[in-house]
């Protein structure tokens, strides 16, 4: 009888091998993520206090386990490896000075005669918006108002 017993005993589940995964690959397993999330809920629950990224949840995604340490802004999304960290704060930290300044003045914050929509700092540092300047350029992606750090084509 104890031979019967192993057949229809449910199989464990293989255990994931260990790698580590490109920043593709978690921005793809990030969005698949997302995409089975209930409505109303965004990546961000991926995220810890530091914006580090659970990279166990994304395992069934991933089809992997990693040790490696994935960052994400919380306003624009945006996912940079461990090295760029303080990116991801910085680019929250320039968004957030964009919607107050856009929500008080009803103006795009941006550098005059600009056609690469780059956001103009300066201008947002030196009327409090910002707390310090930033150490990289930023650019609005589209009407949106979505800060990024490559310009938009003109």
């Amino acid at each position: 009888m104890n031979r019967f017993k192993k057949w229809f005993q449910p199989k464990e589940d293989q255990p994931l091998p260990m790698r580590d995964v490109t920043l593709d690959e978690v921005k793809q397993a990030t969005h698949a993520f997302e995409s089975e999330l209930p409505k109303g809920t965004n990546r961000t629950v991926l995220l810890d206090n530091e914006q580090r990224i659970d990279l166990k949840q994304l395992e069934p995604y991933l089809k992997a386990r990693s040790t490696q340490v994935f960052y994400m802004s919380r306003e624009t999304f945006t996912i940079m490896e461990a090295k760029d960290r303080e990116l991801v704060y910085e680019m929250d930290h320039v968004q957030v000075a964009v919607d107050r300044y856009f929500d008080r003045v009803k103006k795009l914050p941006l550098k005059p005669y600009s056609k690469t929509f780059q956001v103009d700092c300066a201008m947002l540092f030196q009327d409090g918006y910002l707390r310090e300047m930033p150490h990289h350029s930023y650019y609005l992606v589209d009407e949106s108002m979505i800060v990024s750090l490559t310009p938009k084509e003109a």
